[in-house]
């Protein structure tokens, strides 16, 4: 039984750090401003690991960069999901909500990321 769990163990760690390649290559590709790749490599890395809060926040940015601000507030609101104390998921959140005129639920997310910074 411990082969089992030691080969599953193995195999996600793997998982992890390919998925971590690949937000590394999402963010060389951000960085460039060619969203639409970061994008593609962002939702790769999050097929290896759906359950990283900080890659759902990278693509919600993207898709903020590409206008698609239903996704970036979709995958904003997945990082919280996953992690309520990520302050950068309620930035990205309030940036979605605000350029989907949603001024209410931006300013509430605004006013817990500033909270945060006191």
């Amino acid at each position: 039984m411990a082969d089992a769990t030691d080969s599953g163990s193995r195999k996600m760690a793997e998982a992890e750090r390919s998925a971590e390649e690949l937000k590394e290559k999402a963010n060389k590709y951000f960085k460039e401003k060619d969203y639409e790749n970061a994008i593609k490599f962002y939702t790769e890395a999050l097929e290896l690991n759906p359950e990283n809060a900080i890659y759902y926040s990278n693509r919600s940015l993207a898709y903020l960069r590409t206008e698609c601000y239903g996704y970036a507030l979709a995958d904003a609101t997945r990082a919280l999901e996953i992690d309520k104390s990520y302050i950068k998921g309620y930035y990205r959140r309030a940036a979605s909500n605000m350029a989907l005129g949603k001024f209410k639920a931006a300013l509430k997310d605004y006013e817990t990321v500033s909270l945060a910074w006191r």
